[in-house]
C-alpha cells in the first residue's frame, strides 16, 4: 500500500485561508477596502508576487472585488460568489452554516429537487423504482447502525434521484454541498426520529412508481417547510435570550 506524499500548504494557499477567515468571522466587513499589495506584503512578510496571486483567486471567488483605481475591497461574496465560494465557507465553518445560509441552501435543494421527483416520476423504469427500494432497505439498516451513517443513505437516495430524473448536472451540485447536506439530514433526524426518514423513502419510491410526482414533491416541500419553521423558531428563541440579557 502506498499512502503518498503529504504536501504542506503553499504560502499563497495560507495567505488566502488567512484573509478567507477574516472574512468570513467578519472582521472585514463587505466595502472594507485592503491596504495596497506593497503594504500587505510588508506586513504579512510575504512576497508581492504571492499578495498579487493570492488577491486574483479571492476576487475570482467572490470575497474581494476591484474598484478601478480606488483598489481593492471586500465584496459581499453572496452576491458575488460561486460554487467554489460556498465550498471555501463549509471548509472555514466544517461544514456547518448559520441559519441564513442552510436556508438558503434548504432552499436551493427543493428548486433542484422538486423537478427531479416529479420528472422521475413521470419517466422511470422497473430498474429505477428497484434501485430505489434497495436504497431505501439500505436506509434501514443505517437507521439501525447510527445518524451518521442514515443521513449519508439519505443522502445517496435523494442524489439518486436527481441521476435517475436524467440531469447529470444536479447531481454534481449535490455531491458539492455534501459536507453541508450530511449536518443537515442529521438534524432532520434528531428533529423527526430514525423511522419517519426510512419511511419517507418507502412513500417517495411508491410515489414515483405510481407515476405521482406532484404527491413525492408534497412529502418533500412537508419536510423541507417543517425543518426551516423550526429552524426559523430556533432563531426566534436565540433572539429572545439576547434581549433577556
Amino acid at each position: 500500500m502506498k499512502l503518498g506524499e503529504i504536501v504542506a500548504p503553499t504560502i499563497k494557499e495560507l495567505f488566502i485561508q488567512r484573509l478567507e477567515e477574516l472574512i468570513l468571522s467578519g472582521e472585514l466587513r463587505p466595502g472594507n477596502p485592503l491596504p495596497t499589495e506593497r503594504e500587505i506584503a510588508d506586513e504579512m512578510k510575504i512576497s508581492k508576487t504571492t499578495v498579487h496571486e493570492g488577491l486574483r483567486e479571492l476576487i475570482r471567488l467572490g470575497f474581494l472585488e476591484t474598484e478601478g483605481r480606488k483598489g481593492v475591497r471586500v465584496a459581499d461574496y453572496a452576491q458575488t460568489g460561486n460554487l467554489d465560494t460556498l465550498l471555501a465557507i463549509m471548509r472555514y465553518r466544517d461544514g456547518r452554516l448559520d441559519s441564513t445560509t442552510l436556508r438558503s441552501m434548504l432552499d436551493a435543494r427543493g428548486y433542484l429537487e422538486y423537478p427531479a421527483f416529479e420528472a422521475l416520476a413521470e419517466s422511470h423504469t422497473p430498474e429505477d423504482v428497484a434501485r430505489l427500494t434497495t436504497l431505501a432497505e439500505e436506509a434501514a439498516h443505517a437507521a439501525e447502525i447510527s445518524d451518521d451513517a442514515l443521513a449519508e443513505a439519505l443522502f445517496r437516495y435523494h442524489r439518486t434521484v436527481t441521476f435517475l430524473s436524467g440531469n447529470t448536472i444536479t447531481p454534481l451540485i449535490l455531491n458539492a454541498f455534501l459536507p453541508a447536506c450530511i449536518n443537515s439530514w442529521k438534524t432532520h433526524i434528531r428533529r423527526v426520529g430514525r423511522e419517519h426518514c426510512v419511511r419517507r423513502l418507502e412513500e417517495f419510491t411508491r410515489c414515483i412508481e405510481a407515476g405521482d410526482g406532484s404527491g413525492a414533491v408534497r412529502l418533500l416541500r412537508e419536510d423541507h417547510d417543517g425543518f426551516i419553521q423550526e429552524l426559523d423558531s430556533g432563531v426566534s428563541r436565540a433572539e429572545a435570550a439576547r434581549k433577556r440579557r
